[in-house]
């Protein structure tokens, strides 16, 4: 055979096989007619891991799962139901905080279905199979803006509670037994959000939504259409203290639950799901194509006769130790003492061996071992984890201990000011406080009693720098906050948001520094906390003992 017609046997042969693999792939058919998607706003890992959920433990064990799935950043609402819905993330989307609305925004859709908005997976059910009947019920009012109203005219209505939300759902899921149904609960973020996450308050709104799924589930077996429906429970995030919106584990990782048709039973997801890959599991299991301006993946290793085989599945870690005295909501662990404190950390898991370091960096397996209490005298940063085989095998835990004397007095003065309608960082010259005081630092922890919605807070006080050097300062906040040093600007955390972290940098000499500090809470539970690290210490809470 000459070397012309071996190369178009084995042309032949490849273009046989690829064509072979998309018929297969296109004629493999799931058997899914219906799909319900279902959204807890608000609802973590370990909501469902401390709260009475039988009807959530009863569909993870009948279907495939994961409670490290990821939300994207920032973990808001508005950024996470879009992403959930459009198979895409905030830098496609461009809906990058809840006050993002079709006429206020800043980054524009790279591609749109409808003007100023992102294509989601109701348009693609909408246009992709004749006479879908698709549905969305949401108790959050803010969820119907994100989607197209030409693409769900069959029902669109918002449900004033939780309660009404699911009886509107399941009567209508009984009625027309449709294609695609959206149905959003808000009642556990409220939860977390007036109690805390964490709180018992909060558990009981988690046992609420295990009764409210349970409706939905009785609807779905009600509308005889239980075995050829495709069920996927998630949330928009987590949340940590009384908010969200920041980076952590507890904000970022959220519930992702398969149940049906088509979907492996008692399987545990290793792999890592992404909030944007919901949409894309919806156009998988209905047959859709979907845009190429979408990034989301299906999470196909969840169904039946698909896997996935590669070197990367999810790192799945031990809860990290617990720093006593332990964190409390945005409350970092350690805290303020006078004269001495006592270090103490504790496993909360089976197994592994807690090491730490006192000096802000990061702890190896050449570090301490945590074996008994340790008594600190100084301002200290605890760093601590746990290695497992000799790895780390948990993030990293740190608590900031400062320590002061007895008898020292209070070097920041603060001045309150009850205002209306904050949406950044006020200008405060020329107004009267409503309060005044002092306190030994730059946090609202010491003053809450005296936080509620639209206040504003200066404080103000001079810095001992001891050495001439360049410094890093940071406020951690929500809402908004600046910072200023002889008056000029170095940090700018300004806007509504939750809990974050912004810093700058400046160069000081030796000697005293005028270091002012506004921060504002528009809403609900605000926090405040200031940073600062040089060349010679860790990054830690700005200590008093450096104030005068």
């Amino acid at each position: 055979m000459s070397r012309k017609s071996i190369l178009i046997l084995v042309l032949t042969i490849g273009i046989l096989s690829l064509w072979s693999c998309t018929i297969d792939e296109k004629e493999k058919n799931l058997g899914i007619a219906h799909v319900v998607v279902i959204g807890f706003d608000g609802l973590s890992p370990d909501g469902l891991k401390n709260a009475q959920t039988p009807m959530f433990d009863a569909l993870i064990k009948e279907g495939a799962s994961t409670m490290h799935a990821r939300a994207v950043l920032p973990t808001s609402s508005s950024s996470n139901w879009s992403s959930m819905i459009m198979g895409a993330g905030p830098e496609q989307h461009g809906i990058t905080s809840n006050a993002w609305e079709r006429d206020n925004f800043v980054l524009p859709a790279v591609s749109q279905s409808q003007d100023f908005l992102f294509p989601t997976i109701f348009k693609l059910v909408h246009n992709q199979i004749e006479n879908a009947e698709i549905g969305a019920i949401y108790h959050w009012e803010g969820f119907g803006r994100l989607f197209e109203k030409n693409a769900v005219v069959d029902y669109d209505i918002h449900g004033e509670t939780e309660v009404v939300t699911a009886k509107l759902a399941s009567t209508y899921i009984r009625d027309k037994k449709p294609t695609f149904t959206f149905i959003h609960f808000d009642h556990v973020d409220h939860a977390g959000h007036e109690f805390g996450h964490g709180t018992q308050e909060y558990y009981k709104s988690v046992e609420k939504a295990d009764t409210l799924l349970g409706e939905v589930m009785n609807a779905i077996k009600d509308a005889g259409i239980a075995d050829n429906t495709l069920v996927i429970i998630s949330a928009d995030h987590g949340g940590v203290g009384k908010g969200h919106g920041g980076e952590t584990l507890s904000e970022i990782e959220i519930p992702f639950i398969l149940w049906g048709k088509s979907i492996k039973k008692e399987h545990k997801i290793k792999y890592p799901i992404y909030q944007y890959d919901n949409a894309a599991t919806v156009a998988f299991a209905l047959g859709l194509k979907t845009p190429h301006a979408w990034i989301g993946k299906p999470a196909k290793m969840g169904f039946e006769g698909y896997d996935v085989m590669d070197k990367y599945p999810l790192k799945e870690m031990q809860t990290q130790p617990t720093i006593v005295p332990k964190a409390v909501f945005n409350k970092r662990a350690g805290g303020l003492f006078d004269e001495e404190a006592r270090l103490q950390i504790e496993n909360p898991n089976e197994g592994g061996k807690i090491y730490y370091t006192m000096d802000g960096t990061m702890p190896t397996s050449n570090s301490k071992k945590y074996i008994e209490p340790v008594k600190i005298t100084e301002n200290t940063v605890v760093k601590s984890t746990i290695f497992k085989d000799g790895k780390v095998n948990s993030t990293v835990a740190d608590a900031f201990y400062r320590i002061k004397s007895e008898n020292d007095t209070a070097p920041i003065n603060y001045e309150i000011y009850y205002l209306n309608n904050l949406t950044s960082v006020p200008n405060l010259d020329n107004r009267t406080p409503d309060v005044k005081g002092t306190c030994f630092e730059f946090t609202s922890d010491e003053i809450t009693d005296k936080i509620k919605s639209n206040t504003a807070v200066k404080f103000t006080s001079q810095l001992i720098i001891e050495t001439t050097g360049s410094f890093g300062f940071f406020t951690r906040s929500d809402d908004g906050s600046k910072l200023w040093i002889d008056g000029k600007e170095v940090v700018d955390n300004d806007g509504n948001h939750g809990v974050k972290e912004k810093g700058g940098g400046v160069s000081l000499q030796q000697g005293t520094h005028d270091i002012e500090v506004i921060w504002y809470n528009g809403g609900g539970d605000g926090w405040l906390d200031v940073y600062y690290q040089s060349a010679s210490k860790p990054k830690q809470i700005l200590p008093t003992t450096i104030l005068k």
